[in-house]
């Protein structure tokens, strides 16, 4: 991210917040995080190219960018999108899925508004990258990244381990999941193991929480299988999906 002392102090004219964003509705939604006065003060980006044929200019005291603004304008005017963030207060607007394919824009900015976690903390998140600070939440960083890599990596599971990582989210024991699957009690704990190694847990109860998290993308995958192979089918002897 751009260290706060790089970028010029607000200019007189600029307006307090600037909105970069594609999403009309998006946009509405965050004017609406602010009061009437407020929003009358805010000025909306018709054209994000404004943003790189003068990069030396600043529409506001903080501008919004979007990623699918940034990345349109990082293609094809990336000097001129790097002389405007080092000048100028920015914040970063994304979406979770989108996290790990921002990575390479987050030196440029102040700060980020995920819209699908953080968008009640926007003025917040506006008035703390105005005073200076990078505003990075750490913490959902993490969640956000470690679930995105393991949803990929759930592609990769077969369906047998797909419903014994359901049946763990039950909080059921391996005996409960022999029984519940038509396996052993040895075959069961042998791909709890495979399971929590694939997906990088520590413990069933990590397991157990991310399943909860992502239940609908476990079933979607299951179904998804299924169809693959003209039904669902065992993969062992006596492995069968539960009805």
């Amino acid at each position: 991210m751009t260290d706060g002392t790089m970028n010029a102090a607000p200019r007189a004219q600029q307006a307090p917040v600037a909105l970069a964003v594609e999403d009309s509705h998006m946009v509405s939604e965050i004017v609406g995080r602010f009061e009437p006065q407020e929003r009358k003060e805010m000025r909306i980006l018709e054209d994000p190219r404004q943003l790189v044929e003068h990069p030396e200019e600043s529409p506001g005291e903080v501008t919004i960018i979007s990623y699918p603004v940034m990345k349109q304008l990082a293609k094809y005017h990336l000097d001129e999108l790097t002389e405007f963030c080092g000048r100028n207060k920015v914040v970063l607007l994304i979406r979770s899925p989108e996290f790990l394919d921002s990575i390479s824009f987050l030196e440029f900015v102040d700060g980020v508004i995920f819209a699908d976690a953080t968008m009640e903390r926007v003025r917040d998140i506006l008035q703390l990258s105005k005073a200076g600070y990078s505003i990075l939440p750490s913490a959902a960083v993490m969640d956000i990244v470690t679930d995105r890599l393991r949803c990929d990596t759930l592609q990769k599971l077969s369906p047998i381990e797909l419903s014994i990582l359901d049946q763990v989210r039950m909080a059921k024991t391996n005996r409960a999941i022999a029984r519940s699957l038509g396996l052993t009690e040895a075959n069961v704990k042998t791909k709890v193991r495979a399971i929590l190694k694939a997906l990088k847990f520590q413990n069933r109860t990590e397991a157990a929480v991310f399943a909860a998290r992502q239940i609908e993308l476990i079933r979607q995958t299951t179904a998804t299988q299924g169809r693959e192979k003209g039904g669902p089918q065992a993969e062992e002897k006596g492995e069968g999906l539960p009805h």
